[in-house]
């Protein structure tokens, strides 16, 4: 059985058994190929890449090398074996230090673009199992990395990883003061920041399509709340009129056919669902109470949202067309910004926990839930497209930046770090 073979093989048992259960208390079975404590993954070697004059190695550093390590590091499918130092890196050298595959990275220029050529030997056969070519512009050489890790993925496991998604956020970085936040865009890794709105006010709570090209979200550019979509590079930008006051926490259902957003009439805060074209407005919800942060369940059959109706914020699950509504949060005094994992399994939201807030997850079969994340505040999670991972906003450095998790509480990463960052939404993939 070749190495690709095995992994496909495996991959429906590692992902059954990827989030089973508590957190604190899990159980290692078989085979695992994300890569927890005593599982199998593929030994790779990654030499930095053969370049072609007049190519600089700190020109690709940075851009390209780090975040092809970084994402192949992730994905826990491979494990990076480094090779001996004093040796020229080739597919012998990588066998003896216990690789084996080995990815061969050369790069030129042509014109003005970069060419990265890449071939992945097998070094037991000396066969290349992957050979294919890249060109972009210097601007999109990260690009290009996230593509070949993309690729090595697809390759073994027949599904594409996290590396061509992006994060939408909300920064101050770029005003005077914190009284203007602008819609923001990254890469999966932090990379690549830039700004897609220009409101000059206070833009809030961005949310993807399930296509990757727009994103809605709340501004009070025109002096009232207003849902807007704007596609994901920001050179488009679209109104939605509702036809009713506050228009905030704008969701896109799965299919991207409607939007779930919190609406007030006559002074009276609800979950209410419009077509994605802005017409139908319709309400779901229809209680005194405060309600808010409304979220579509993996197959749009569902919605959770946060309801004082209690007494407390909680989260509350109706059906999508606002019946069978039921309370499911009753760990932690305050509960509120509940997201739906990928595959519908678990929940994750914000928990007020002795003063402070912190991301809870609930198994949603069982209703047994964990804390994750840590040190100081830490709120609004948004899932990976995979589901091994979560982005949250945590002021644990004295200001708000956005991190990385995974849902068992590890390997914690920070995104972000000028102005102060919050409100992330992670994409779903991307189409290209």
């Amino acid at each position: 059985m070749t190495i690709r073979s095995f992994v496909r093989a495996i991959l429906p048992i590692a992902a059954a058994l990827a989030l089973t259960g508590n957190a604190t208390a899990q159980t290692q079975v078989g085979v695992d190929i994300y890569g927890r404590s005593g599982a199998q993954s593929i030994r790779i070697a990654i030499p930095f890449p053969t370049l072609a004059q007049p190519v600089a190695a700190a020109s690709v550093h940075e851009p390209f090398f780090s975040p092809l390590t970084r994402a192949i590091a992730y994905s826990e499918i491979f494990g990076i074996v480094a090779l001996p130092p004093g040796k020229a890196p080739s597919p012998a050298v990588a066998k003896e230090a216990g690789a084996q595959l080995y990815l061969d990275l050369a790069i030129s220029l042509s014109g003005a673009n970069y060419v990265v050529e890449a071939r992945l030997i097998d070094v037991g056969s000396g066969s290349a199992q992957l050979a294919r070519r890249y060109s972009s512009s210097p601007a999109a050489l990260t690009r290009i990395a996230h593509t070949i890790a993309n690729d090595l993925l697809v390759h073994f496991t027949g599904k594409p990883g996290v590396f061509l998604t992006q994060i939408a956020f909300v920064s101050t970085r770029d005003t005077s003061g914190q009284r203007v936040k602008e819609v923001y865009v990254m890469d999966w890794d932090g990379s690549n920041q830039r700004r897609i709105t220009s409101h000059k006010s206070l833009s809030l709570a961005p949310c993807w399509s399930p296509d990757g090209n727009r994103i809605v979200y709340t501004s009070f550019g025109r002096g009232s709340t207003d849902m807007y979509v704007v596609s994901r590079d920001g050179s488009s930008r679209q109104r939605i009129d509702s036809g009713v006051a506050l228009n905030t926490s704008p969701t896109y259902s799965p299919d991207g056919s409607r939007i779930a957003f919190v609406g007030s009439q006559k002074g009276n805060t609800d979950i209410w669902v419009i077509d994605a074209d802005g017409k139908n407005a319709r309400r779901l919800t229809n209680d005194s109470s405060i309600e808010s942060t409304p979220a579509w369940s993996s197959n749009g059959r569902e919605i959770s949202f946060t309801s004082s109706r209690s007494g407390t914020p909680q989260i509350y699950v109706m059906d999508a067309e606002g019946t069978s509504v039921r309370r499911i949060s009753f760990d932690g005094e305050w509960n509120d910004d509940a997201v739906w994992s990928p595959d519908g399994e678990l929940i994750a939201y914000t928990s007020g926990v002795k003063g402070f807030y912190q991301i809870r997850i609930m198994n949603v079969a069982t209703q047994k839930t964990w804390i994750i994340a840590g040190t100081g505040s830490n709120e609004q999670p948004s899932w990976a497209p995979d589901g091994r991972s979560i982005v949250f906003q945590s002021n644990r450095s004295g200001k708000w930046q956005i991190y990385r998790v995974k849902p068992d509480g590890t390997d914690i990463v920070q995104l972000t770090n000028a102005g102060e960052n919050t409100a992330p939404d992670w994409s779903w993939r991307i189409k290209q």
